[in-house]
């Protein structure tokens, strides 16, 4: 897996309860009161702890079963294939994998009709280690459970934002920030981005000593997803798929994540090899002008 070195985002943790009103998204005064509200809530304050519990309980079992069947009843959109693809070349993590959530803090936007959503900050404890996590849980229809749609590590600031007059995060466009972030990766179009470093360095023409072809870059799988900032712009969730042609190096230097898929099936890579990566990325999008990216996560989902 190739990750971002940092993730510039942060939400102010509130206590150990969760919240699914006022919550700051990186300052105190909790960003700007909007009109009226109108609609129910995606998740109400008296389900939300039983949906984080259950989740981390079936997130748990599918870490240390190694079975991608219960990863799918965990995981949807951007982050299935990715974690699909890491249980079959690596199979199931030991006991001390296993997470829980500290001090979660839920961004929650008025969503009467399915798909419901919600979005999470959260510290993420694991073997004895805390990361702070910022995530979108999906509800697709009533008899469906709630999956992780997103969900990356981070640290840093990020803007305020927006919620209704009783509390509640207001949905906004994601104003096209993951098209914009896909055509500069794909062919260093600025127009609607000011790229960050880790997506420069990502359109380096070498991986090891192999020499990468730029292939697709597309928005997705699943929608982004989107809430106001105070200012009025848009704090956006979303996943760009990426694909590659690496040729002309040798074994060891291929990237390990692929050296170790291609291993896992008894292949050797050959004079090239095609390769796919899902992208989980978090953005600004403002009002008007071009947006930024504040972190991503790169994982790789198939190579052959």
């Amino acid at each position: 897996m190739r990750r971002a070195p940092r993730m510039a985002v942060a939400v102010v943790m509130a206590g150990s309860a969760v919240l699914t009103g006022a919550c700051s998204g990186g300052g105190t005064g909790g960003g700007a009161a909007a009109a009226s509200p109108t609609g129910s809530p995606a998740v109400g304050a008296d389900e939300s702890l039983k949906v984080l519990r259950d989740w981390t309980d079936r997130h748990n079992k599918a870490i240390t079963s190694g079975d991608e069947r219960l990863w799918r009843d965990t995981v949807t959109g951007a982050l299935a294939a990715p974690v699909t693809a890491r249980v079959h070349t690596y199979g199931r993590l030991p006991e001390s994998a296993t997470i829980s959530l500290a001090n979660p803090v839920l961004y929650v936007p008025r969503r009467s009709a399915y798909p419901k959503w919600f979005g999470i900050a959260a510290l993420e404890r694991s073997d004895g280690k805390d990361q702070q996590v910022l995530g979108v849980f999906v509800k697709t229809g009533a008899k469906d459970g709630w999956r992780a749609a997103h969900w990356l590590t981070f640290q840093g600031g990020a803007p305020d934002l927006a919620y209704d007059a009783e509390g509640y995060a207001i949905p906004a466009p994601d104003r096209g920030l993951p098209a914009a972030h896909a055509a500069y990766l794909a062919k260093g179009d600025e127009s609607g981005l000011m790229p960050d470093a880790f997506s420069a360095d990502a359109r380096k023409a070498e991986q090891g000593d192999w020499k990468v072809t730029p292939g697709r870059f597309a928005p997705g799988p699943g929608p982004s997803y989107a809430l106001r900032t105070g200012d009025g712009g848009s704090l956006v969730w979303y996943g760009l798929t990426q694909d590659a042609t690496l040729s002309g190096g040798t074994e060891p230097g291929l990237p390990a994540d692929v050296r170790d898929h291609l291993a896992k099936d008894g292949r050797k890579p050959g004079g090239t090899v095609h390769a796919s990566w899902q992208w989980l990325a978090i953005g600004y999008a403002p009002p008007s002008g071009k947006g930024r990216v504040l972190g991503e996560s790169v994982s790789l989902t198939t190579a052959r």
